[in-house]
């Protein structure tokens, strides 16, 4: 079955590939190896698993005024995931890095997509002038 959930657009861009959710807030700083895509700090619902080429969902971000570069970093090795999904506006930072890996943002969803797929369900995600489609 398909279902498609309308959430808030945060950067543009258009993406698919296996969901990876997470329980507890990420923070590019720390919590993701740049060189490998693979979860590194201390967030057990994610632990050693690898973000590269995923459609990450989690509740929000840690951010840190160095956080956008981190995401850039991940995306310079062909690590970063292919979009991001958080239940709150991400921080400012994220958002940065996200514009210049063209990684698209979406948030505040209608319904908590946590809940609904499992790791590894395919999901899209179409972001465009403030306005998203989540497809699962």
């Amino acid at each position: 079955m398909s279902r498609t959930i309308a959430a808030r657009g945060i950067v543009d861009g258009s993406a698919q590939g296996p969901a990876l959710v997470g329980a507890e807030p990420v923070s590019f700083l720390g919590d993701v190896d740049i060189r490998s895509g693979r979860v590194v700090g201390d967030l057990p619902s994610l632990r050693n698993a690898t973000v590269k080429g995923t459609v990450l969902i989690f509740p929000y971000t840690r951010g840190s005024a160095g956080a956008w570069r981190f995401l850039y970093q991940l995306f310079k090795h062909r690590n970063a995931p292919v979009a991001i999904i958080t239940q709150t506006v991400p921080d400012p930072s994220v958002v940065q890095g996200a514009i210049l890996a063209g990684i698209p943002i979406a948030c505040e969803p209608e319904a908590d997509i946590a809940t609904l797929v499992e790791n590894g369900a395919a999901v899209s995600v179409d972001v465009k002038d403030g306005k998203a489609t989540i497809r699962l």
